[in-house]
């Protein structure tokens, strides 16, 4: 996933042979045939050239060396889609190119963005097409595009030989270790805003040393209540199908939402338990959290859930140390996104599960809270 930290990144990085710079978006739905083609040479020359990670072309950036690149923002009118770009591109050359186009806001302007994950070259043309040539392969060095001399090619080739493609297969599952569905059915707590600290009894006769109120308990029901009613638990695991092992192998999960809702992300073993009105002091030890194989990272503008796999020996299969607990804030379409990154993969692999989540909002009085909120014991009180 793209994120603004990354992008933020490229700012400060400057133009080579992985990245480029464009201050407008390229002519595409009414371009001509040679305006096009500027589009394909550029795509062309960073999929061909020599370079560790991915690429990409960054649109509605202004290089300002020895400044990052200023962000212009380009107009909403002309926008590509990402479909349509993908079937112009590939059916024009000899071998599918994997890539990326997508729009979006950034530090509060519309950018564009091409990513090219580094994968097996050379690419060229099946035949001649605006100003390029067929057969003709077109490389980036360093901010400048050429035609490939015989020797690169045949380097192109050698890379392309020294190591297979790692092949890894990423499956979401329910706890029960069924396939994760598609569609889900949950309902969605509204509760009073502005819940009140729970104030002591100050008529009990008894007092326990050590035991006090919990002033939080309204607040830590309302919680325990909409978490429980709204979550999707998923269980990562990951096989290694190359004939090589997986070092370091880490995911990174993310969550896209519908507009105007979001998601929370959690381990599942860190789901609320039901509240107390009180409970005994004590010290929460600094080290339990510590050597967790799985972490939640809340500090950007989306959550971010950090899966550490380590080694993963030819024909394994690892499993998360811990599930994950989803909490989406409404109904609408969810698109889980899982970055697979190891020793052996030079550029992150990008897997993704949507799910639909449908079900009522339903707004809970002040009365209903409190019956809610009845121990189940008093509940089956005569």
């Amino acid at each position: 996933m793209l994120t603004d930290v990354l992008l933020e990144e490229l700012r400060y990085k400057g133009e080579g042979s992985d990245l480029d710079y464009k201050a407008e978006r390229y002519p595409f739905a009414k371009a001509t045939d040679d305006e096009k083609s500027e589009l394909l040479k550029d795509i062309l020359a960073l999929a061909n050239a020599h370079r560790i990670g991915t690429a990409y072309i960054l649109m509605g950036f202004k290089e300002k060396p020895p400044h990052p690149a200023e962000v212009v923002g380009l107009a909403p009118e002309g926008a590509i889609d990402d479909a349509r770009l993908q079937e112009f591109v590939n059916g024009k050359l000899e071998t599918k190119l994997d890539f990326r186009y997508e729009e979006r806001l950034f530090d509060g302007k519309h950018i564009a963005v091409i990513s090219i994950p580094r994968q097996q070259r050379p690419f060229y043309l099946k035949k001649n097409y605006g100003k390029l040539s067929k057969e003709e392969v077109y490389v980036r060095r360093g901010s400048a595009t050429a035609i490939a001399a015989p020797r690169e090619i045949a380097m192109m080739g050698a890379a392309n030989t020294a190591r297979a493609e790692a092949q890894i297969l990423l499956s979401f599952q329910t706890p029960e270790n069924q396939p994760l569905p598609d569609a889900f059915e949950r309902e969605f707590l509204i509760f009073p805003k502005d819940l009140p600290d729970l104030e002591p009894d100050r008529s009990s006769m008894f007092r326990v040393p050590g035991l006090s109120v919990n002033e939080n308990y309204w607040r830590d029901g309302a919680y325990y209540h909409s978490s429980w009613r709204r979550v999707i638990q998923a269980r990562l695991s990951l096989e290694n199908q190359s004939e090589y092992s997986l070092g370091d192998t880490h995911l990174e999960v993310t969550c896209r939402c519908p507009e105007g809702e979001s998601v929370s992300l959690l381990r599942a073993d860190h789901m609320p338990d039901e509240p107390d009105s009180s409970y005994l002091a004590h010290i929460t030890s600094n080290f339990e959290h510590a050597n967790q194989r799985v972490s939640i990272d809340e500090r950007g503008s989306e959550p971010v859930a950090h899966v550490a796999l380590g080694t993963i020996r030819p024909g394994q299969t690892i499993r998360a140390e811990e599930d994950l607990a989803l909490l989406p804030s409404g109904p609408g379409s969810y698109l889980v996104q899982v970055r697979v990154m190891a020793n052996e993969i030079p550029t992150p692999r990008l897997i993704e599960h949507p799910f639909e989540v449908a079900g009522p909002v339903t707004e809970v009085s002040l009365s209903d809270f409190v019956a809610l909120m009845q121990p189940s014991s008093d509940a089956n009180e005569d």
